[in-house]
């Protein structure tokens, strides 16, 4: 079950490239890091399982990453935003890229924090978005390393 919550400026694009699971050609790949989430209270997270974005938001990551779509699992039986191999069309699901130690969004140290991108979405107001969450270290090893452009 998804969550309904409310994010406050600043919202993040975690990006970087990954071998596709399937085809092993390197793709991109993108995720969101917020630091302000009302129901969160103070700590930062990565947001999973996203079933609803606010058209802005996904317009500004498809500029940067257009395989991350709206797209079924058959591993969790429902549609969610994940990444997409461009290559060979395959999903890249949510918890291989972000719950498995050492996978793109799940740094174990520093060095692979650093190897993420980071840049800031463009918001002025609260957004309202359908989402999982995952906090801890990860989430934090991000915010503090990964690469801000």
């Amino acid at each position: 079950m998804t969550n309904k919550l409310k994010i406050n400026p600043p919202l993040f694009l975690v990006s970087t490239n990954w071998p596709c699971w399937k085809c092993d050609t390197r793709i991109p790949l993108a995720a969101l890091l917020a630091i302000k989430v009302d129901e969160i209270n103070g700590d930062i997270c990565k947001l999973t399982n996203i079933i609803q974005l606010p058209d802005e938001v996904l317009a500004f990551i498809q500029s940067r990453v257009p395989s991350f779509k709206y797209s079924y699992s058959m591993t969790i039986g429902t549609k969610y935003f994940a990444n997409t191999c461009p290559n060979c069309g395959v999903m890249q699901g949510d918890f291989y890229l972000h719950s498995e130690p050492g996978s793109p969004f799940f740094p174990m140290d520093k060095k692979e924090a650093r190897a993420l991108f980071m840049t800031e979405i463009p918001l002025t107001t609260p957004i309202q978005v359908e989402a999982d969450y995952e906090l801890g270290a990860p989430c934090e090893m991000i915010y503090t390393h990964a690469k801000r452009i």
